[in-house]
């Protein structure tokens, strides 16, 4: 099964818009229904195990990306949308990450932002992390104490510097924000 969290012209954030309002002085509005559940169509060991991708870390969100794109008519990027897709699959070493528009992530994240496996801090600041370039943010290339380093480990104590927060602010996604 793939479910997708899709937002009708605005961005979805994990549980905490309070966050945004509070980083960027700035909030979003939510697509409703806030989760669109789509059924997958193939079993779960095709989007493991079928290339997709230059490492075997993508080859299961990148099906599942590809898959969205096709059944939701979606862009990458899509001006319409910054859409998050989480799929149950994830087969060895997978992963997930963000860019264009679009964070993929594979089921162990939606399981840590449930609280299943771990602190859900961290995995709701691998979701901030992962947002960043979503909005166009690079990662930081050391631990800088923002969310696009490995300071994310430390949600809530992370946080945007200015220039990240201007870039989300004027980058391709800012006008999703009021």
């Amino acid at each position: 099964m793939t479910s997708a969290i899709r937002t009708a012209s605005r961005v979805s954030w994990p549980r905490r818009s309070s966050t945004t309002k509070q980083e960027l002085g700035k909030t979003f509005q939510l697509n409703n229904p806030v989760v669109e559940v789509i059924t997958g169509d193939r079993p779960r060991s095709w989007y493991e195990n079928t290339p997709n991708g230059p490492e075997r870390y993508w080859w299961a969100v990148f099906n599942m990306q590809q898959e969205l794109r096709r059944k939701l008519s979606l862009g990458a990027p899509d001006s319409r949308w910054l859409n998050v897709g989480e799929i149950s699959a994830e087969g060895p070493g997978a992963g997930g990450g963000g860019g264009n528009g679009w964070v993929i992530l594979s089921g162990h994240d939606a399981d840590g932002a449930a609280g299943i496996n771990g602190p859900m801090n961290r995995w709701y600041g691998g979701m901030v992390h992962e947002l960043g370039p979503a909005f166009g943010l690079p990662d930081s290339s050391y631990t800088d104490g923002t969310p696009m380093s490995a300071s994310f480990y430390n949600y809530p104590n992370t946080h945007f510097n200015e220039q990240q927060k201007n870039a989300i602010r004027n980058g391709p996604y800012g006008s999703f924000l009021f």
